[in-house]
């Protein structure tokens, strides 16, 4: 079917170019006139019964006339067109064939015998000579693939084989074009152009679907790692970059080949983007820091975070190229520019895991057994919801208070999330076993000593003098 639309397209494009081409059969059977007719004024038969007088010249004037245009015409420059093909073997016969069946004069759609002859072999030949170039390099191509490890380049294979039978059809017919020899050097050069920009789109959907295949495989690669998922925003980004520089660099070189002024159109191009820049320096900066944000990975969508120097503590909802988007506790949402996040310091508490360590700080009163105390603590912790059992419970005396001996409680619970609530659990708990466990939590008190006077004793004080 794709074969059959191919050779339509070239056909009609064949007979477009040579219908828009063909001399008119009026000026084809004119016979020009001779010098001597045009002097004496003569009449010339034209074609089709016009009869056209021709007027008496002025014989100085005649002479002064061709030499001045022949001056005029050496300032000018006769444009370069594209070489007319040599005719070889194959058309000599063709000749000789329409010759022994007296064709000659048959013609059709414009075209002669001669030239309908010549077009069937072209075709037959862009056919065969695709069939026969594609089936063996798809069969060399897909012998070298199975006996690599990855499956990707079979892959790629199979996504590009439309594309390359396409590829290998343009070529074949830029060839079989340039052998007919009823088309018009403007005619070979105008599907020159055509042919060049059709094979560069296709080379641009090659690598397109190259890029795909690298998508796949490092998708892949990230998940079978069970790396962050940060990294598929960054390939996202990848992947869009490269497919826009695939179209900008295609465009550039087909309008190139046509004739356009490139190099005047890329210093128009960064001009602008000089201004551009100057203009929208902020966000610039907010992009780049999202990029550079997106590549560190220093937190993802997910991650509860803190931002010290802002004040923002909360849980990320997404990382934008110019913002990242903040809920916090109290489920506010903040929206806080790249540029700030990438200049300021950032706490991540759900990164490597979500695990989280809390610590709490209470007093006891001297002369208590500390051997005693961190028993009834850490018995108190098993089994308080949030609480994991397998890390260890930390009690460590840190120092000497003015009423009390001062203890921080270090304990773990699954996740972050659960921090406040499992504070206040712990907190219950080993108020309550200190409790029953008879180890009094003294309160700051002051005690006041008051000393008699010697030359008072006895006597009531008088508080006017005191």
């Amino acid at each position: 079917m794709k074969i059959r639309i191919a050779l339509t397209a070239f056909l009609s494009l064949l007979l477009i170019g040579q219908v828009a081409c063909v001399p008119s059969p009026v000026a084809s059977t004119a016979e020009p006139a001779t010098p001597s007719d045009a002097l004496s004024g003569t009449i010339t038969a034209a074609p089709a019964g016009i009869i056209t007088p021709t007027q008496p010249l002025d014989t100085q004037a005649q002479l002064e006339e061709p030499q001045q245009e022949q001056n005029s015409d050496q300032l000018l420059v006769a444009p370069t067109l594209a070489p007319t093909a040599t005719p070889g073997a194959i058309y000599s016969v063709v000749q000789q064939a329409v010759e022994a069946t007296n064709l000659e004069g048959t013609r059709l759609l414009g075209l002669s015998a001669a030239d309908w002859i010549n077009l069937v072999i072209s075709l037959l030949l862009v056919l065969i000579t695709l069939t026969l170039i594609a089936r063996g390099l798809f069969f060399v191509l897909k012998r070298i693939t199975r006996r690599t490890a990855t499956p990707y380049d079979e892959i790629y294979l199979d996504s590009i084989k439309p594309y390359l039978r396409w590829l290998f059809g343009l070529a074949v017919l830029y060839i079989a074009t340039t052998r007919l020899q009823f088309l018009s050097p403007e005619v070979k050069q105008w599907l020159a152009q055509i042919y060049f920009a059709l094979i560069v789109a296709l080379i641009v959907i090659g690598l397109w679907k190259l890029v795909d295949i690298f998508t796949l495989w490092y998708q892949e690669k990230v998940k079978d790692q069970g790396e962050r998922d940060g990294k598929e925003a960054v390939l996202l980004l990848g992947e869009r970059t490269l497919r826009f520089l695939l179209v900008l660099v295609g465009l550039i070189v087909i309008l190139d080949h046509i004739g356009f002024n490139i190099s005047a159109l890329l210093a128009a191009v960064g001009i602008g983007g000089l201004a551009l820049s100057l203009a929208a320096q902020d966000t610039i900066a907010n992009m780049i820091s999202g990029v550079i944000i997106l590549i560190d990975q220093p937190f993802r969508a997910g991650d509860r975070i803190e931002i010290q120097e802002l004040n923002t503590w909360g849980d990320v909802v997404s990382i934008g190229l110019r913002s990242t988007r903040i809920r916090t506790l109290d489920n506010r949402l903040v929206i806080v520019p790249n540029s700030s996040i990438s200049n300021n310091q950032v706490v991540n508490y759900t990164y490597p895991d979500p695990r989280y360590r809390i610590q709490s700080e209470i007093g006891v009163a001297y002369g208590t057994d500390l051997r005693q105390v961190r028993d009834v603590i850490t018995a108190a912790l098993k089994g308080i919801e949030g609480v994991i059992p397998d890390m260890p419970v930390d009690i460590l005396f840190l120092e000497f208070g003015d009423s009390e001996m001062l203890l921080r409680v270090r304990w773990w619970i699954e996740s972050y999330i659960d921090a406040r609530r499992s504070t206040d659990r712990v907190n219950e708990a080993i108020y309550t076993a200190l409790e029953q466990a008879g180890i009094e939590l003294p309160n700051p008190m002051m005690t006041v000593e008051l000393k008699n006077n010697t030359r008072n004793e006895g006597k009531p004080i008088d508080r006017d003098k005191a």
